[in-house]
């Protein structure tokens, strides 16, 4: 009696599964899923596209990744200050040592020439850079980024805030194409802001090198749950529909500007995205009290390297960002009230 069987006869065969159960069997099933959805969607190998908890994930995925591999007890990463400070905290607190290029001095514009100059001086073994910069916006050109920095820095291009201005879709695909083969070059993202899915947490990191995809695949094998994907792929399918929020939240605040409560900062190369930062002209003290009263929520600047004359604010919520700019103008107001209420009882 032979043993062989035919590819019809396999193809007809019902799926009794032993091997791990079905509800991981589906679970597997839909890590697959999910990489080809995310490999069609930025026209990359779905070989080359890990599943990750949101862009943090991936961020985290590869900082496991450059620790394990460099061997170092405090390894280093370059990056600029302001930026995006979940990132610096998932560094830090894994013992990495922080090397910044401060924008500040240079109205928070990233320059590449000098971000490059650093690498070369700093060989760090790991590059963070969000694109457009979170909080302020600001761009660069990531080729003339990825192409000066020394070969054995790791480089992440966090992709995750939308904005008019970059097309991460474009962006991830002439990357991944141009500098196919790299190693250590992570192109990371999420659909959190571009597709309201913050709460399913659901990202990815696109590696440039299909060795490296393998090695963060194995090193990473808790996946993203079935439900978290299903939700993800149904939003990928519909676009995004953020940018309308995030330009009638950037009307608001150039609109509410002209009352002196505040100035946005202004990078000259910069995107509206889904945070803006703002600095304020009024005392910090008197800043605090006025959104208390209000229950104003903000990050502040101290927050993410900064002072707290400055603050950050998410742009996804025009209605939040009015009542900001309506407490912000408010506030010569109150200060003038305050002091004829001191007057009055001495």
């Amino acid at each position: 009696m032979s043993h062989n069987v035919s590819a019809k006869s396999r193809r007809q065969a019902p799926h009794v599964e032993l091997r791990t159960g079905m509800p991981y069997a589906n679970l597997i099933a839909n890590q697959r899923l999910f990489t080809a959805v995310v490999g069609e969607h930025f026209g990359v190998s779905p070989d080359d596209c890990i599943p990750t908890t949101g862009a943090t994930g991936a961020i985290e995925a590869v900082r496991n990744h450059v620790f394990r591999t460099k061997l170092k007890a405090c390894p280093t990463v370059l990056t600029v200050c302001p930026g995006y400070w979940r990132a610096r905290e998932s560094f830090e607190g894994f013992g990495f040592k922080m090397i910044d290029l401060r924008t500040e001095p240079l109205d928070f514009s990233i320059d590449e020439t000098a971000l490059v100059a650093k690498a070369g001086a700093a060989n760090p073994d790991l590059l963070y850079l969000s694109l457009p910069n979170n909080p302020t916006g600001a761009i660069f050109d990531p080729e003339v980024i990825i192409a000066g920095v020394p070969e054995k820095t790791a480089v992440v291009i966090d992709l995750t805030l939308p904005s008019r201005a970059i097309d991460a879709r474009t962006l991830t695909r002439e990357l991944y194409r141009k500098f196919g083969g790299r190693r250590n070059l992570f192109l990371v993202g999420s659909t959190s802001k571009s597709h309201g899915t913050a709460e399913y947490r659901v990202g990815w990191a696109v590696c440039a090198n299909s060795e490296d995809a393998d090695r963060l695949r194995k090193e990473n094998r808790s996946g993203i749950a079935s439900v978290s994907i299903m939700e993800a792929i149904k939003r990928l399918e519909r676009g995004s529909t953020v940018m309308g929020l995030i330009e009638s939240s950037f009307a608001l605040l150039r609109d509410g500007e002209k009352g002196g409560g505040f100035e946005l900062v202004t990078p000259e190369r910069m995107a509206e995205t889904g945070y803006v930062l703002i600095r304020a002209r009024a005392g910090i003290e008197e800043l605090r009290s006025v959104f208390d009263r209000r229950g104003i929520h903000v990050m502040w600047g101290s927050e993410f390297g900064l002072t707290d004359e400055y603050v950050r604010l998410e742009t996804l919520e025009p209605r939040n960002i009015k009542i900001f700019v309506e407490a912000m103008n408010s506030l010569p107001h109150e200060k003038t009230v305050g002091l004829i209420s001191k007057m009055s009882k001495g």
